[in-house]
């Protein structure tokens, strides 16, 4: 049967006879149907197994056209094929074979494999067709394509890539990640040499080399190896394969299978998280800082290595819990502050800031710094504790040399301004001390010459005593400008200060006949400060306002000092009418032994804005309103005052 079979002489029942018989016994045993069919498309022969095939009787058909047994397209189409060969001989089945899809008789269709052939010597010419059902074949094709698909849908979803190498090192199967990590269609990899196309040439001998072994060995287990692999853009990836060897029925290598999962990227986290981690290790030994977390209320704890040096403790013994940390690690004299500030911070979700003592395991001491903040665990943890643990003890040390040094500089700029007022100090004190003298005189007279009146002597020794007061309460002041004694904050009245300090600055004042008055705002808050270097700053400003006044001449020869309430808090100003300060000098005044005085040692000012810098106030200056310089201090005020 065809749809290009030219037309057929009408059937005819065969003629008796042996060879006929035989044909038809040989045609009857035939597993596929066979047709035979006229030059005009009659069917003329109708074996046993088409009458099976299509549901038609021999004679049911015999004198038909053929196109009863066609499906569309091709019933339609076949008689212009047969006049299309007829006329011109072109055979498009004739000697070829298709698949057709052929008609039943209930009009069920199905497909068929049809091979079509002219008779030899027939005229006009008839043609013979025989046919397949194919339906069970391509039913069985389908499956195994659909089953052929469904395991490369299997591969192509496996998120690893996945190839298959023979024992020549061509590649035999390789899903959609494959082709995704190489940069390749399947299409361009199948049949190629895998080592060729897919390694570094630098790899190829001793990969071939371990294909070969793997293939020789029957023992060979999976294995485990990580390789680079060159992808079509050149660039270099690095992939963690698993492989095992493929056999067949008989137990011989037909390959390899392999399964690589591309790990470039978590080799590089790998690699930078392990250099981020040493440099971190060596961060905290260089700063000596430790760290540690704690998840509460489990208690489990962990601690860096930093921590068991600080600690001075072995890594094997483990991280001391947090309930016996204070007990054996916190000095006893901080203990009990420690674990009220811990508690606290715990019970109140806050964080924890403390600086104190530890002892180590060797028994010695050292200060540290511990801050830690709280926050909610995950996975039923109700608190988590992460925190550092910083060994402060050298720049403690470093802290108190500081400070020392600090003491003796601020001592030594004390006695250079008590060196430049000497003048004015002693004429202070020879002035007490000649009075006491001449009322000493006085009431030896008096008695030498028999006067023996009370009240005479009483005057004399009366003065002599005021006197005596007068020049100790001096030597008292200075005593205590001068002595070097610990830095001491306490609360502090400015003004008050301002009114002690006169009797030291009154004198030298009064020598260099400049006039010293004092203009004290009313209610000002305290402060917290040293009152000694306070003083040191404000007598410092006062001497550099005396010095300044006698080097300008046609000045008023007065200096105010004026305390006030201003934004910032409390400013004390000292204020001069001279010539002020010139651009140039200005820019370097605060610098250490920058001076413009003859005799000066340039510490004045640069100790005095350190002094003002630690009572965490401000030290500048300003012109003053009409000629002259203003230079002024604000500290803050005590809080709640």
């Amino acid at each position: 049967m065809t749809t290009d079979s030219p037309p057929a002489e009408h059937p005819t029942a065969p003629s008796p006879g042996t060879a006929a018989d035989e044909l038809k016994a040989l045609l009857d045993a035939a597993v596929d149907a066979v047709i035979v069919i006229s030059h005009d498309s009659r069917i003329q022969t109708f074996n046993r197994a088409a009458e099976r095939l299509f549901g038609y009787r021999a004679e049911e058909v015999f004198g038909q056209s053929v196109n009863v047994l066609m499906a569309e397209p091709y019933r339609t189409a076949h008689d212009g094929y047969m006049r299309h060969y007829m006329q011109t001989g072109e055979a498009r089945i004739i000697g070829i074979g298709r698949e057709v899809t052929a008609q039943r008789r209930d009009g069920s269709q199905f497909p068929a494999s049809l091979a079509v052939g002219q008779v030899p010597g027939s005229r006009p010419p008839r043609f013979i067709g025989f046919l397949h059902d194919i339906t069970a074949r391509k039913a069985a094709v389908e499956a195994l394509r659909r089953e052929r698909d469904r395991a490369q849908s299997y591969l192509d979803l496996a998120q690893v890539m996945l190839v298959a190498i023979d024992p020549g090192g061509r590649i035999a199967l390789i899903n959609r990640k494959g082709c995704e990590i190489l940069g390749y269609t399947e299409a361009e990899l199948i049949g190629r040499d895998w080592f060729e196309i897919c390694l570094p040439e630098r790899q190829r001998a001793t990969a071939r080399a371990a294909l070969a072994a793997s293939l020789a060995d029957v023992r060979t287990p999976e294995a485990y190896t990580e390789d680079t692999v060159l992808t079509r853009q050149g660039g270099l990836k690095l992939i963690a394969w698993r492989t095992i060897v493929v056999r067949d029925e008989l137990g011989r290598p037909a390959g390899v299978l392999s399964s690589g999962e591309d790990v470039t990227e978590r080799r590089r986290a790998e690699q930078a998280l392990t250099r981020s981690e040493s440099l971190l290790r060596a961060a905290q030994a260089i700063a000596n800082l430790g760290n540690y977390e704690i998840h509460l209320p489990s208690g489990t704890t962990y601690w860096s290595a930093q921590m068991y040096r600080i600690l001075g403790r072995e890594p094997s013994a483990g991280p001391l819990p947090p309930s016996e940390f204070p007990a054996q690690v916190v000095h006893p004299d901080d203990r009990e502050r420690c674990l009220r500030e811990w508690q606290r911070a715990v019970e109140e979700s806050e964080r924890f800031d403390l600086e104190f003592r530890i002892l180590r395991s060797d028994g010695t001491a050292r200060e540290v710094h511990g801050l830690a903040q709280l926050q909610p665990g995950a996975g039923g943890e109700s608190l988590v504790i992460t925190g550092t643990l910083h060994d402060i003890t050298e720049r403690k040390h470093a802290e108190d040399e500081l400070r020392q040094g600090q003491e003796r500089l601020t001592h030594v700029g004390r006695l250079s301004t008590m060196g430049e007022m000497a003048t004015g100090l002693a004429h202070e004190i020879n002035q007490p001390l000649t009075a006491i003298a001449t009322y000493a005189q006085a009431a030896v007279r008096l008695m030498d010459a028999g006067n023996d009146d009370p009240a005479e002597l009483r005057e004399a020794l009366v003065q002599i005593t005021n006197q005596a007061l007068r020049a100790g309460e001096v030597i008292r002041r200075l005593r205590a400008f001068v002595k070097n004694k610990t830095a001491r904050t306490e609360t502090v009245d400015l003004n008050r200060l301002i009114e002690d300090l006169r009797v030291l600055a009154e004198p030298d004042a009064r020598v260099n006949d400049v006039r010293l008055t004092v203009d004290l705002g009313a209610g000002l808050a305290p402060v917290a400060a040293d009152p000694v270097q306070i003083q040191q700053v404000l007598l410092n400003l006062i001497r550099n306002a005396i010095d300044a006044t006698l080097e300008t001449r046609g000045t008023p020869r007065e200096v105010l000092v004026r305390s006030g309430a201003v934004a910032d808090g409390i400013e004390v100003a000292v204020i001069d009418r001279a010539g002020g300060i010139p651009p140039a000098v200005a820019a370097n005044l605060f610098n250490p032994f920058y001076t413009t005085k003859a005799s000066g040692t340039g510490l004045g000012l640069a100790i005095s804005r350190s002094i003002i810098r630690a009572h965490r106030g401000k030290l500048g200056h300003r012109p003053t309103p009409g000629g002259g310089t203003t230079f002024f201090f604000t500290l803050p005020p005590l809080p709640g005052a």
